[in-house]
């Protein structure tokens, strides 16, 4: 990092017991924040340095690069001396971390203020917990989600001006930084991905990892790193259309669609019988002509009027001819599982339909509000979208059942993945907690100690597979 000539430092690191062991720094003016190991002894650390300055001091003390000790249990702050006999500060802060670490500066450390607006030319770099680093280039950075972007940890959606591999995950450009302010566990989102992953009919769910994030050289505290939902060979596996894809056959498909109240995209519609808002998601405003929107639409519709129809079946045609059953009936395990409301809106509810194929539910998304939450003995979302006339057909209640016993064990061994999270972020919650306090009430768990409310999540879960196995045979 650098500053004026003459007083500014031109490198810096951390030695501990003559081994280098980090040299990945966050920057922000004169606050450096130097990222360990967890568990790290920062009480005896020797800085390593390079200056042309005239001499570098803590206190009274003047620092020997690669000798002098210093406790790096509070701030410590290096004054150097140019030439000239300019005297300039820098704090030096140590974060001991063991999760990979996010480095995303903006240009000028410009603040990321609106959901709408790309800050450009941003760069951003991952510092793994084996000590490498993977340099991903210049990215694009602005906030995102709806109620979430209104609190005080902000989410953020990251488009890479190239794609790359992230964290081991396929190449793409879009991801996201979910914050999972009001999730007292930090994990609700990741487990219900867990869930979802156990089903054979949601063919994707999004993959993430946890990670530390330095924002403009400020440590901002833990964030779930996650792939966007996309239409992409390694997410959403349709073909992308283009405007000129209107012929029989090609205008088919594919379609990313979300139900979701907002009603926030360009193109957009409500189904005719139920009144469900439908936001089309891609093909985008700058693909999307008038005859795809009218053929998605339609589409959508003639779901509604054969589903709604006497025997569900209109023209020859039964419902299961337009939808998939399997993937609607897991996405609703999912949901009943982790007793996600959000479908009543509807919100949040993603729907694809690939190319001369039928409308699949999913993938599954937004988990952090109002869920595993303890004593609740009824189902979650059979008024939502179709499932209050799905289960009227004894057909799709079979269906259900004979998939309930297939998939339980997997859904029970989730719990193992509950207890491995627990252990793998519990450092970070101590930090992030004290960065971040939740001061609304939505997931009853807001006042626990870390510990405390996984094991309340993970004894809800139990006894929500214990109530669903009840519930569901007795359909």
């Amino acid at each position: 990092f650098s500053g004026d000539e003459g007083n500014s430092f031109l490198s810096f690191g951390v030695l501990n017991h003559k081994v280098e062991v980090i040299n990945a720094l966050g920057i922000c003016g004169e606050k450096i924040s130097v990222c360990l190991p967890y568990g790290t002894d920062v009480t005896n650390l020797k800085t390593v340095f390079t200056t042309n300055g005239e001499k570098v001091y803590v206190g009274d003390i003047e620092q020997e690069s690669g000798l002098t000790v210093n406790d790096f249990s509070s701030p410590v702050t290096y004054r150097v001396i140019s030439k000239q006999g300019i005297a300039r500060e820098f704090e030096v802060k140590i974060y001991c971390f063991d999760l990979p670490v996010v480095y995303l500066s903006t240009p000028q450390q410009i603040p990321i203020f609106s959901k709408d607006d790309w800050v450009k030319e941003s760069s951003i770099c991952i510092w793994n917990i084996d000590g490498t680093i993977d340099n991903l280039g210049s990215t694009g950075v602005k906030g995102r989600g709806n109620s979430t972007w209104k609190y005080p940890k902000k989410p953020y959606a990251i488009k890479l001006d190239k794609k790359s591999k992230v964290l081991g995950m396929p190449k793409h450009k879009r991801w996201v930084l979910l914050a999972n302010w009001m999730d007292r566990t930090l994990m609700r989102n990741h487990i219900a991905f867990a869930i979802s992953k156990c089903t054979k009919g949601l063919a994707w769910t999004p993959r993430g990892e946890y990670v530390e994030l330095i924002l403009n050289g400020s440590h901002v505290g833990n964030y779930y790193l996650c792939e966007q939902i996309k239409i992409d060979g390694n997410r959403v596996n349709i073909d992308e259309m283009e405007s000129t894809d209107i012929e029989e056959g090609a205008i088919t498909g594919g379609y990313l669609l979300e139900m979701d109240m907002n009603y926030d995209e360009v193109n957009k519609f409500r189904t005719i019988i139920r009144n469900l808002p439908v936001n089309i998601k891609d093909p985008d405003e700058e693909v999307l002509v008038a005859k795809q929107f009218d053929y998605i639409r339609n589409y959508l519709n003639q779901v509604e009027r054969t589903l709604y129809a006497d025997n569900f079946s209109l023209d020859g045609h039964s419902y299961t001819d337009y939808i998939d059953v399997n993937s609607f009936i897991d996405w609703w395990f999912v949901h009943e599982l982790t007793l996600n409301g959000e479908p009543r809106w509807p919100k949040s509810s993603y729907m694809y339909k690939g190319r001369n194929g039928k409308l699949f539910a999913g993938p599954v998304w937004d988990f952090d509000w109002g869920t595993f939450i303890p004593d609740c003995f009824s189902y979650c979302i059979n008024g939502a979208i179709w499932y209050n006339r799905l289960f009227d057909d004894p057909t799709f209640v079979n269906t259900v059942k004979k998939k309930w016993t297939e998939t339980k064990i997997l859904f029970e061994n989730v719990v193992k993945e509950i207890d491995n999270t627990e252990v793998k972020i519990r450092n970070s919650d101590n930090i992030n907690i004290q960065m971040w306090p939740i001061d609304q009430n939505t997931n009853g768990d807001e006042s626990m100690e870390f510990t405390e409310a996984v094991d309340r999540l993970r004894q809800s879960y139990l006894d929500r597979i214990s109530w669903l196995n009840s519930a569901i045979n007795n359909l």
